[in-house]
């Protein structure tokens, strides 16, 4: 699939993206256990925020804005949101414009695969929550970008569906060649492209290879995602369940003999 046919995707579902109103799953066996992973995944983006609020932050693959908006919450105000899709960005400044908190935040159309509207050594903070970097099928690629945006000693963190998990969830659907294909490919199948998917180590050496010194890897989430959806959501009831589950989640995210069997792959690198 070509980046042209991937733009037109998020260009048609970007007005239903953050309602879940998006393109249709090729399985319907997938347990991601959403709110954990968001959890886990804004713990670490904010525990490796530099404290000064005037930083210059990119937000790559950034959709609608979700995550930039949380950021301006906390006070950060010089933030760029890039995307491929121009109707996600259109999303993102009806999001923004929204907000009466005082912001900076600036809405670039790029393919984090080639970031050609940003200077080497731009940005005191990197991340791409969530897919970007399997979606656009080059992670290898797309992490070299966002290394040779980030200032020295900058943090770079990368999130994107893990390799292992999936495969149980496709043989759970029946989809026994698409399964093997994933082991054989690091392609998978989900809503109507493809996307690649990784081991911790895999994207280790991406980032390696980039210039980023490895500072934790993640997995949001660990366990929860194993879960009976319908047990999940009933727990989930219950606040302090819930906070229980979460603290077990934060204690155990980190080791890394189960991050490659976990909902999604979280990594943080510090460019040396």
């Amino acid at each position: 699939m070509s980046k042209k046919d991937v733009e037109e995707i998020y260009d048609k579902y970007a007005s239903g993206y953050q309602s879940g109103d998006f393109a249709p799953e090729t399985f319907d066996t997938g347990r991601v256990a959403m709110g954990f992973a968001d959890d886990i995944t804004w713990h670490f983006l904010t525990k490796f925020l530099p404290e000064e609020k005037s930083i210059e932050i990119l937000d790559a693959g950034a959709g609608d804005g979700y995550w930039a908006q949380k950021l301006v919450k906390l006070g950060y105000s010089n933030i760029v949101l890039a995307d491929l899709s121009q109707g996600m960005l259109d999303q993102a400044r009806k999001r923004f414009a929204k907000l009466r908190v005082k912001h900076n935040v600036k809405f670039v159309k790029s393919d984090i695969r080639n970031m050609v509207e940003f200077q080497s050594n731009t940005f005191d903070y990197v991340f791409s929550q969530y897919d970007a970097v399997s979606y656009c099928l080059k992670p290898r690629e797309a992490v070299l970008e966002l290394a040779r945006v980030a200032k020295k000693d900058a943090h770079v963190i990368v999130c994107l569906d893990t390799k292992f998990k999936r495969v149980s969830e496709l043989i759970e659907a029946r989809q026994i060649h698409r399964a093997e294909e994933l082991l054989r490919t690091n392609i998978s199948y989900d809503f109507t492209h493809p996307q690649y998917n990784l081991t911790w180590q895999e994207l280790a050496e991406y980032y390696e290879n980039a210039g980023l010194t490895i500072v934790e890897v993640v997995g949001a989430p660990v366990f929860m995602h194993q879960v009976n959806k319908n047990v999940l959501k009933g727990l989930e009831e219950n606040i302090e369940v819930r906070t229980r589950l979460l603290e077990m989640e934060l204690k155990h995210c980190t080791n890394r003999s189960l991050v490659n069997f976990a909902g999604h792959l979280q990594m943080i690198g510090r460019k040396t």
